[in-house]
């Protein structure tokens, strides 16, 4: 179907048709998620889990339209963020200015931080917690990082890199992916004290390093060297990710990352960054029904709506927290 619609040009759907699809995606997601579970948690939804499976299974047959309704919007949300993923792929790749693509996500990261913060807590301010235009940022940073690796590697920069800088890259290609597995294995299950899992970061990156050597044989010791970078690039990026707090994380870098290694492949992009976002929570399986769009994307841009979309973002965030906010749910916190 993608290669069809390639052939044939004018088939399919446009760039700012799949940009629209995510921004209706992303409304219902967070219409959901600002009006419709402040009105649940109103409703007494935490005192009735803290009763037992009775008295929850009673609140649910008494509001099972509401709450139900906020599900199935949440899951037609999941479509949104991999679409942003992709086209940011897309973007990086088609953009005449890098620096000014990267400007303009950082000024929409800061404009959207209140109407953010309002909307997930009804504060003006709330520091431990940013929207998803920074995580954005960062995996267009990490993109920058690999584009810059990949030149050096055919020789097409201008300076090698010095040798300190190299023998550091290599060294963080070792141990980044070790602490990054490390790190989240320990987020997520709670194991081990710090030695033990520091240990563990050992083997592991004993095994890279074995790993690096062996495919060094092969491919040649500056594509190694340009897999540590990227490897270095990767782990920073999710890092501060995780250490900012942003919408999605170090997950969602990680879920750029898979998608421009399989950009060549559009529809395979989509599912390899959907994979990603499901190890991360299966609530995010609906996100593969956002390959139906992408493989129809016949790779044009259409409308050129840019800075609607780009300030859709803060301004329906910010509507959605005056609309609770009349209903009276506005101190209500979502984290």
């Amino acid at each position: 179907m993608e290669s069809a619609c390639l052939a044939e040009g004018r088939r399919g759907i446009s760039g700012s048709t799949i940009k629209i699809i995510a921004v209706a995606a992303m409304l219902i997601d967070h219409a959901a998620a600002a009006v419709l579970t402040r009105q649940i948690l109103a409703g007494g939804y935490l005192d009735a889990a803290r009763g037992g499976q009775a008295v929850l299974n009673r609140w649910l047959s008494e509001n099972s339209f509401l709450f139900y309704s906020m599900e199935i919007m949440r899951m037609i949300g999941r479509l949104g963020f991999p679409i942003f993923c992709f086209l940011l792929v897309e973007g990086f790749h088609k953009t005449k200015n890098v620096r000014k693509y990267a400007l303009r996500l950082g000024i929409f990261a800061l404009v959207s931080e209140v109407p953010f913060d309002l909307a997930v807590t009804g504060r003006l301010t709330h520091p431990g917690y940013q929207n998803v235009y920074f995580t954005l940022l960062l995996g267009l940073l990490a993109l920058c990082g690999y584009a810059f690796f990949e030149k050096w590697e055919k020789g097409s920069q201008e300076r090698d890199l010095p040798v300190v800088l190299r023998m550091f890259l290599t060294v963080a290609g070792v141990f980044s992916p070790a602490a990054v597995l490390t790190g989240f294995a320990g987020v997520s299950s709670g194991y081990g004290n710090p030695g033990e899992r520091l240990a563990v970061a050992g083997v592991m990156s004993g095994v890279t390093a074995i790993i690096l050597v062996l495919y060094g044989m092969k491919k040649g010791v500056r594509h190694v060297q340009t897999v540590c970078g990227d490897m270095a690039v990767l782990a920073a990026a999710m890092f501060a990710g995780e250490y900012l707090n942003t919408d999605y994380g170090g997950m969602g870098v990680l879920t750029i990352t898979a998608m421009y290694v399989f950009r060549r492949r559009r529809v395979l992009s989509m599912l390899a960054g959907c994979v990603v976002l499901t190890v991360l929570t299966v609530s995010e399986i609906p996100a593969f029904l956002a390959a139906v769009p992408i493989a129809m994307y016949n790779g044009k841009r259409g409308l050129r709506m840019k800075y609607f979309f780009y300030a859709f973002y803060p301004v329906h965030l910010l509507l959605l927290y005056v609309i609770a906010l009349l209903l009276g749910l506005g101190n209500i916190t979502l984290l």
